[in-house]
This record gives structure tokens, C-alpha cells and sequence, in this order.
């Protein structure tokens, strides 16, 4: 049984790779992630690429902070994978961005022992933000950092980077005031409909889909 973690890219579905496309039409199963109260955003970007007729299967996601839940929902998604490889041998997880970065389906891996994982890499939000900007991450012995923005972000040991991507920002006036020699932007539905780009002192509380870009100044 092969399993193919697929990173489907942040939004247009103009960005998957060849090969995420070449799975989604080959594969004879694909599942993605569903969370009460959210869109299953990997699905819509992904559809476009889905012959009609093939096989979807939702799997729960919780991401709260009910460890009971939490476990009951892994437990549950590895069960139903499980079931739809031992019937049709391979399939495909939908992966919002990049398959192995913030990715849900990492949680279930100690659930299924004795599949075969394959992760497939996708676009990721900061680099598709920094296109946007025409922004480098990073030039010549200078790097880059990402992070997560669900508690506080503090500016120790961050503020050499050329540019910091925040995942998550919760609150992105905060990260302006934390980070006062960088240039920022609050990136919202980055890739979708709807998408907008705002600076940093113009963005109000962000969601669970908001990036923050931070560039150093000088």
C-alpha cells in the first residue's frame, strides 16, 4: 500500500507541479482533509486537475486543543485510509502548500505502519508572497526564517534574516511593533479569490489562513 502526500500549492491551482498533476489524474483515490467550519481549501485548489468521477474521501481533521478529539480524529482518518488503500493499493492525501511543511497528515504517520509514504513537494505560501512583492527571500550568505505565528513571535535571534515569513499571524500589528526595522505585509487568501495584500499597520486581526511577510530594511 503507497500513500502520496501531495502538496497541491497555496491557492491558484495554476501553481501545482507537473508531478502533483500527473497524480491527481493517475491515482484511483484521493483524500483530503476536512475540519467543521472550514473549507476544504486543498480540494478546491486541487479539483480543476480531478477527472470527474473520481474518488473522494474526506478524512476529520481537528486542530483544536482537545488531546481526546485530537487523537479520535487520527485514529479515525488513518482507519479510513487505511480501508480505501487495501482496496485500491495506492491513493493520494491533498496537501494544502507544501506536503511536509505546517502539514496535517504528518500527525497520522505513526498510525500507519506498514504503508508506503511518498511526500510530494508544493509551493509554499512565502514563496508565492514573495513573488507577489518581487521580494527575495534571501541573496548571497543570507537566509531566510519561517515561523509560526499561534503565540507570540519575539524578534530575538530573527532579526538577522533577510525576510521572516510568519504562518498562522494571528496578530500582525503586534509583529509590526516587534519588528520595527523590517518593511511588512499581511497576505490574506494568498493565491485565492478574494486575495489581498495590505501593510502591516493597514492589517487588522488575522485568521488561520494569514501570512505575514517581513522584510529587514537597509
Amino acid at each position: 500500500m503507497r500513500l502520496y502526500l501531495i502538496g497541491v500549492g497555496p491557492g491558484d491551482p495554476e501553481l501545482l507541479t507537473l508531478k502533483a498533476a500527473r497524480l491527481l489524474r493517475e491515482l484511483p483515490l484521493l483524500f483530503y482533509p476536512l475540519e467543521e467550519g472550514r473549507e476544504p481549501l486543498a480540494l478546491r485548489i486541487a479539483r480543476p486537475h480531478i477527472p470527474e468521477g473520481k474518488p473522494l474521501l474526506p478524512l476529520p481533521l481537528f486542530t483544536g486543543h482537545d488531546p481526546a478529539r485530537r487523537e479520535a480524529a487520527r485514529r479515525e482518518a488513518a482507519e479510513r485510509i487505511r480501508e480505501g488503500l487495501a482496496r485500491h493499493g495506492e491513493g493520494g492525501y491533498l496537501v494544502l502548500g507544501d506536503s511536509l511543511l505546517y502539514a496535517s497528515p504528518v500527525n497520522l504517520l505513526p498510525y500507519l505502519q506498514g504503508v508506503e509514504v511518498v511526500a510530494v513537494p508544493g509551493i509554499s505560501a512565502h514563496q508565492l508572497a514573495a513573488s507577489r512583492l518581487v521580494r527575495p527571500l534571501a541573496m548571497g550568505r543570507e537566509g531566510f526564517a519561517v515561523v509560526a505565528g499561534l503565540g507570540e513571535v519575539r524578534p530575538e535571534g530573527l532579526e538577522g534574516f533577510r525576510s521572516l515569513f510568519v504562518y498562522k499571524a494571528k496578530d500582525p500589528k503586534a509583529l509590526a511593533r516587534a519588528f520595527p526595522g523590517h518593511a511588512g505585509w499581511a497576505f490574506l487568501r494568498l493565491g485565492m479569490e478574494g486575495e489581498r495584500i495590505l501593510p502591516l499597520p493597514e492589517a487588522e486581526g488575522g485568521d488561520y489562513w494569514t501570512l505575514v511577510g517581513l522584510w529587514r530594511e537597509g
